[in-house]
């Protein structure tokens, strides 16, 4: 009930154990932190997309790590990707980078609309190096040498 009837600054007080000044203070500086971290972001991302090879893969991979549904109907980023021309795997690639940027690699931003959560990213990053699939790739490559000679 009490936090329903007590402004931040008291709450911060409380908990921290310091005057109502100090939690004032301590709110102050973190608005003032979140606002250098806003405008850092964005003159990353306007440098980002300025620099872009591509600027409309760039421009719907943020779309993407945002989490926007309005893509025209889109349904996944290989669909996001075909229409573009690219592979998935690139624009998965920019994806994440600005999801990176956008979080402050903060994952508890994680939009998971469009991809898959960083757990599951790093289960499959694991399988993807696992001995059995690396013997599986050597003794593939072995095969097509054998059929090429």
């Amino acid at each position: 009930m009490a936090d329903l009837l007590d402004k931040p600054d008291e709450i911060i007080a409380d908990e921290l154990q310091v005057s109502l000044d100090k939690a004032r203070k301590i709110l102050g500086m973190i608005d003032q932190e979140k606002t250098e971290f806003a405008a850092r972001t964005l003159g990353r991302m306007i440098g980002q997309l300025i620099s872009a090879k591509n600027p409309t893969v760039m421009i719907h991979s943020l779309a993407l790590a945002a989490g926007l549904d309005q893509l025209n109907g889109a349904h996944s980023e290989a669909e996001v990707a075909r229409k573009l021309g690219v592979t998935r795997a690139l624009l998965s690639h920019y994806v994440v980078a600005w999801r990176d940027l956008l979080s402050g690699r903060n994952y508890s931003f994680d939009v998971l609309k469009y991809r898959k959560s960083n757990t599951t990213r790093q289960t499959y990053a694991e399988k993807a190096t696992s001995p059995f699939l690396t013997a599986k790739a050597k003794a593939l490559a072995k095969l097509k040498e054998n059929k090429t000679k």
